[in-house]
């Protein structure tokens, strides 16, 4: 039986869904770390601390210790710290920091299966705007012909530009399988995850990043693949994390739990020896029985999160049954592009080796409206989506809330075609089917859901209790198709 943490205080019973978490050091492989950083203890030998907080109120600043194995966060409160400093658990003193109050990531006393994290929570709403990063200017020193790094990440989203580290600290794109100046990693659907099937999923995992003389190799919980890209000689000093300086609107927007960077080419059972003890120092969920595709627009992605608790994350965290979870919202994005698009962004996800596939659309059609498309296109934009789905894909759809400012009937026209005919919608059908399907409806257009503006960080984005009352109303609907 394991648990994870909601809240501070609060935590539900998983059934077995997520391993539990166990005291595991890194292995002695060919080579030794140059850099290791997190929130779980990884080198037994380390003595010293985690990291270091700064107080918001006062900049007090303190070190954060270990306990047996995870960072002691109990005296920590939501929105109460950040965190200024990790230490490096080499003893290289490849220490990454960030001095600037404003961009210093957040700490509060959440969990993922009791590992602590360290939110990278930037926003892409433009209020609210975070350049949250972490790095180091001198260290660690790696070669681009020849490395390896780990990441144990929790990201917050799995298609939009997500960023997650770069070297040096001061790089400035990091399109990094095409530069040959730069070694990193970028989270979306093209660079590094050229490959529909390897979408990052919005739980903890352990991504691989590998350069040698075969060329780059990239992986997610040890399914790779190859980059074309050739590695390029010569040597990059510095690292950061969460921090793109070339984007105003999007920055790291993941929970961070560990990295372990070596300046040499592992071999692939050095990689699987490392990657098994990441997975078991920090619970990974390597096996599922169940593949679940968030999609939909902003309110999907997670704008207006809190700490990264989108309603997507919540409701992974909070389901019963071993189910891995993928967010492909993409801020501004219409029913009319997702139906476009619904053949490499959501077919293409089919996984036959999963019990169960599922496609959860958020309340998606917003954005049509504002453009001024009718009720009628976005329905006949709906029934090109799912006819271009995987026919083994089941659907749960939502019904499009009103924005606050709203007028005509475009919303509530849509709604009135989707309530009346979404169970004769049937996956990777075109047009409707005669008699009812297994299409699932989810009313979260409903007055009794989500209240202007006490439930609103603006007028369409959920604030922190709109996420929570969207992942209380999605995740009985998902429940009921979980195996």
């Amino acid at each position: 039986m394991s648990w994870i943490s909601l809240e501070p205080g609060l935590q539900q019973s998983r059934g077995g869904a997520l391993a539990s978490p166990v005291a595991t050091s890194l292995p002695t492989v060919s080579a030794a770390p140059t850099a290791v950083w997190g929130t779980a203890k990884m080198i037994a030998a380390y003595a010293g601390a985690a990291g270091r907080t700064q107080r918001i109120a006062d900049d007090v600043e303190a070190d954060v210790a270990f306990g047996t194995k995870f960072a002691d966060v109990s005296g920590i409160g939501i929105g109460t710290h950040n965190w200024k400093t990790l230490y490096d658990q080499t003893g290289n003193g490849n220490h990454i920091s960030q001095a600037t109050k404003a961009n210093q990531p957040s700490a509060s006393p959440l969990t993922v299966n009791r590992c602590p994290l360290v939110h990278f929570d930037s926003s892409p709403l433009a209020g609210l705007v975070k350049s949250a990063y972490m790095g180091c200017a001198t260290g660690p020193v790696t070669e681009k012909s020849a490395f390896t790094m780990f990441l144990v990440l929790a990201p917050n989203q799995s298609f939009n530009d997500n960023y997650y580290v770069c070297q040096p600290d001061t790089a400035t794109t990091l399109s990094l399988f095409t530069q040959s100046t730069n070694v990193g990693i970028r989270g979306n659907n093209s660079s590094p995850f050229n490959s529909t099937r390897k979408m990052p999923r919005v739980q903890q995992q352990v991504l691989r990043w590998r350069g040698g003389p075969t060329g780059k190799q990239f992986g997610i919980n040890g399914s790779t693949q190859l980059l074309s890209t050739a590695p390029t000689a010569g040597t990059e000093t510095g690292i950061a994390f969460g921090h793109h300086v070339s984007t105003a609107s999007f920055d790291g927007e993941f929970d961070f739990i560990a990295a372990v960077v070596y300046n040499a080419t592992l071999s692939d059972a050095d990689c699987l020896l490392v990657e098994a003890a990441l997975y078991a120092q920090c619970g990974v969920q390597t096996v599922a029985n169940n593949l679940i595709i968030f999609d939909g627009d902003s309110r999907t992605e997670g704008s207006g999160h809190t700490l990264n608790q989108t309603w997507v994350k919540r409701t992974m965290a909070t389901i019963s049954k071993a189910s891995h979870g993928i967010d492909m919202g993409v801020g501004g994005q219409t029913l009319q592009t997702m139906a476009g698009a619904v053949a490499s962004r959501v077919a293409a996800l089919y996984d036959g080796t999963y019990a169960k596939n599922i496609v959860v659309v958020g309340g998606a059609a917003v954005n049509d409206f504002t453009a001024g498309r009718t009720g009628a296109q976005a329905w006949a934009d709906l029934q090109t989506y799912v006819a271009g789905m995987n026919a083994n894909q089941q659907l749960i759809i939502g019904t499009c809330p009103f924005r606050s400012t709203e007028s005509g009937t475009a919303r509530t026209d849509y709604n009135a075609l989707l309530m009346a005919n979404y169970n004769r919608l049937q996956p990777g059908t075109a047009g409707l089917v005669t008699g009812p399907t297994n299409t699932v409806l989810v009313d979260v257009a409903a007055s009794s859901v989500t209240q202007y503006p006490a439930d609103y960080i603006d007028i369409v984005h959920n604030n922190d209790a709109g996420h929570q009352k969207w992942a209380a109303l999605f995740r009985p609907a998902i429940e009921a198709l979980l195996v």
